[in-house]
């Protein structure tokens, strides 16, 4: 009987081991079944027929990585983006035709493509004459399933059509482009910004976003090295704050309105560029920031001087 127990005993914790074993190997298996023979249902679902008409009928895909689509999704061209399909691809190139007036695409379905380490999304449509978009609900991205995914480019969303970006649990991302996404219609009564989820992005060094109205908490990606936010026209922040950016090298926050800049991150930036603001660049026209807060650094008190007013508040401590 003791025996018995001691079999069964034995016998429990080796099947509790396996399961464990299979939970971890189970996001493995679903990215490299490239003949989807673990996966249940062979199609991936993509309910936007403009998604849909892209990945079938336009290329897409870049086979030699040289940033150029070679060829569409549909491998064996028969209307739909099967699993083993999906698989295949490493690098995206999606440019869709938005129509006029304007309808911007939902990307549910965009999660199957579980092995792409390269995502490009642009667009073109619409005229001066719609300042409207058909889209009749907000539209979220989430890419967070994405886990081999390294580089990141999204460019031309009105920005009012969305709500956010969720890049979260991204630790292979190292690039991201998000520069021009702005409303269409500034004077409507919808929220001009999207939010972006930059959360478990831990090797994250590269971020541009120029000239977009973006929501962002830098402290969620503190591996930040190079930072673009320059002319955001409208998209500025309530405060430039980098305090938790330590492994800045690199930022640009030129032709913006600043209130409140907070730079103190005890490091010093390589490179600074503030073109138009206070007294820097030629024919400055944006005014002197009312309060810049620093590190005690001779350093850096040389690197925001043509930020310095004689209304300026300098000052090492933050809490304004």
């Amino acid at each position: 009987m003791k025996y018995s127990v001691q079999k069964l005993s034995f016998l429990f914790a080796l099947f509790l081991f396996s399961q464990s074993c299979s939970t971890d190997k189970a996001e493995d298996l679903r990215s490299y079944d490239l003949r989807a023979d673990n996966s249940q249902g062979n199609e991936i679902s993509i309910p936007d027929e403009n998604f849909r008409n892209t990945l079938v009928n336009a290329n897409c895909v870049d086979t030699d990585a040289d940033g150029i689509p070679d060829t569409d999704a549909d491998l064996n061209n028969d209307g739909v983006i099967q699993k083993k399909e999906a698989n295949s691809i490493e690098s995206l190139i999606l440019h869709f035709d938005y129509g006029t007036p304007v309808k911007f695409v939902d990307l549910s379905g965009i999660e199957g493509f579980m092995n792409l380490k390269f995502l490009k999304i642009s667009g073109t449509g619409g005229s001066l004459y719609y300042d409207e978009a058909l889209n009749t609900e907000n539209l979220n991205y989430d890419f967070s399933d994405l886990r081999k995914l390294e580089y990141l480019q999204i460019n031309h969303l009105a920005s009012e059509y969305f709500d956010s970006i969720n890049l979260s649990g991204l630790t292979k991302l190292k690039k991201i482009d998000l520069s021009g996404n702005r409303p269409m219609n500034y004077y409507s009564e919808k929220n001009h910004f999207i939010t972006v989820n930059l959360e478990g992005c831990s090797n994250l060094t590269d971020l541009n976003l120029t000239n977009s109205f973006l929501n962002i908490d830098f402290c969620q990606a503190p591996s930040l090295e190079v930072l673009n936010m320059f002319y955001l026209e409208g998209g500025e922040p309530d405060i430039f704050d980098f305090h938790c950016l330590t492994n800045l090298k690199w930022l640009n926050i030129g032709e913006n309105m600043i209130s409140t800049l907070i730079l103190k991150n005890t490091s010093v930036l390589e490179t600074f560029l503030t073109d138009g603001i206070g007294s820097s660049g030629v024919d400055p026209i944006y005014p002197y920031p009312q309060n810049i807060c620093i590190d005690n650094l001779q350093e850096e008190m040389v690197q925001i001087s043509p930020l310095v007013g004689e209304n300026t508040m300098l000052t090492t401590d933050c809490s304004f």
